[in-house]
């Protein structure tokens, strides 16, 4: 017997002796789970979580960092994973505080549009952590949306608390090189510090010579962003009013303007990638005990989200203001009536018979086109046997492209032959564009001339007799006159 009693009391403390065991050894690979999440390496985290869990078997703490290491991922499917993680760890300890407040918050903060099953379990998992412990930490903490798990989720982004960073110790720094001495020991005195680190490269990137430009940027990025959309705003609005400005200048300015931004972007995101990598290579190294030196991340001031609120309706404004004019530039193009008269220079019109077609573009609602030619006969010598063709309508989208290309036409047309003599010319009271050129007819070697117009509202060219003699200026004088002639303008 008591061979016996001495063999279980043996057995007992081999037991005993081989769950202190495992319970160290899960202790420490939660605590390195636990560390290489702090230092943004999370695949391996999950790794070493799951490791300990096949060697050693089911252990609660196992399973929280495991679901911590996919939630701080920050996305969807591994928000599935871990919402596996923790059905799988209640599976085995149904009634474990601490998974229960991690699942019911990561049901709490799900997407309840985009994951409605898992958002309506949040407050089934709160019920039961009340009638399990109603005066528990991990219930304040679910309830709040504090706990540990969603702290990567909530709070600012590395991006924005290492700008913040940088901001503060520019700022507060009587010098960058001052600035960034000061955060490289820092770093020295806590090589695990994540945050640390990655101040110390911003710092020391930014102090490179001919980056004083960039140090500004950091800064003054509000202000700047909305100076940047003052003036894109601005050159958007003055296509409207000058004539002819481009729209391609707004946008290209826009591109210009975000070039020093994506220069910062780019030099910061190396920063941060350099920085957390080294905090990762001492990940081993024991967390100091006392508070970190670097001030917490606040909200954004008051000032900062003024500005953004300003741009944003610099933005809209302009937008809406383009939109407006745009419509009413759309519908704001002349319109005219047809008046060719009897006789015009000495010259009889010889289709006096003929509907000129001039009442249908008095409705202000219409916007078809109507055309008409006319002819004119009976004079001699320069400006005699005129005729002129034109179309009526809206032509608000018209441009100098279309009287550039009246060369083109002549020269595609059959029985003339082009003389080489094109030019652009003044298109007179009613505005627009015109160009002239000089043709020979083929079939009586008649030397002619053809101006060809265009505005918003009106399409057309007159032919006439002109030798090599007539001037330029007698041309285009002649065609302005044609034009205003069987032309008027109505309201």
């Amino acid at each position: 017997m008591s061979g016996t009693g001495a063999a279980s009391v043996s057995g007992a403390g081999t037991a005993s002796g081989t769950a202190t065991a495992t319970a160290t050894r899960s202790g420490t690979a939660c605590a390195r789970a636990t560390a290489l999440i702090a230092a943004g390496r999370y695949a391996e985290a999950r790794e070493a979580a799951e490791t300990a869990l096949e060697e050693d078997g089911p252990e609660p703490a196992l399973f929280l960092v495991l679901a911590r290491a996919h939630t701080a991922e920050d996305d969807d499917d591994h928000d599935d994973d871990a919402e596996r993680v923790f059905r799988r760890a209640l599976d085995a300890f149904p009634d474990h505080l601490d998974l229960l407040a991690g699942y019911a918050e990561l049901c709490l903060r799900s997407d309840p549009l985009d994951r409605p099953g898992r958002h309506a379990r949040g407050p089934v998992l709160l019920e039961r952590l009340r009638e399990l412990a109603p005066d528990s930490p991990q219930l304040r903490r679910a309830g709040e949306s504090t706990s540990v798990l969603g702290a990567a989720s909530r709070g600012p982004s590395a991006a924005r608390v290492q700008r913040h960073d940088v901001v503060h110790a520019l700022t507060t720094a009587a010098s960058p090189e001052a600035a960034g001495e000061e955060a490289r020991r820092q770093a020295v005195l806590a090589p695990h510090d994540r945050r640390l680190a990655v101040l110390d490269a911003s710092l020391t990137a930014l102090a490179l010579p001919g980056r004083a430009p960039l140090r500004f940027l950091a800064r003054r990025k509000p202000e700047y962003l909305f100076a940047a959309q003052l003036i894109v705003a601005a050159l958007v609005i003055a296509r409207h009013v000058l004539d002819g400005f481009p729209l391609w200048i707004p946008f290209a300015f826009a591109v210009l303007a975000d070039v020093p931004l994506l220069a910062l972007r780019l030099l910061l995101r190396g920063a941060r990638a350099r920085g957390g990598e080294r905090a990762s290579a001492v990940v081993d190294v024991e967390p100091a005990a006392e508070e970190p030196s670097l001030p917490a991340v606040p909200r954004r001031p008051r000032r900062e989200l003024a500005l953004i609120g300003a741009g944003a309706a610099v933005v809209l404004g302009a937008g809406a203001t383009t939109g407006a004019l745009t419509y009413a530039e759309y519908n704001a193009y002349p319109r005219y009536e047809a008046v060719a008269p009897d006789s015009f220079r000495g010259m009889t019109r010889m289709d006096m018979g003929e509907d000129l077609g001039g009442t249908a573009v008095n409705d202000p609602g219409r916007r078809g086109e109507t055309s008409f030619s006319h002819f004119y006969t009976g004079g001699s010598g320069d400006g005699a046997d005129l005729a002129v063709t034109v179309t009526i309508g809206d032509f608000h989208d018209a441009t100098a492209a279309v009287v550039e290309e009246s060369d083109a036409l002549l020269s595609s047309t059959p029985g003339v032959t082009p003389l080489g003599d094109g030019w652009t010319a003044d298109a007179g009271a009613y505005g627009g564009w015109m160009r002239c050129s000089r043709y020979q007819e083929d079939l009586t070697g008649t030397p002619r001339t053809m101006c060809f117009w265009a505005d918003k509202g009106s399409i057309g060219f007159v032919m006439f007799n002109a030798s090599q003699d007539m001037a330029h200026a007698d041309v285009e004088q002649l065609a302005r006159m044609t034009r205003q002639s069987v032309l008027r303008p109505v309201s």
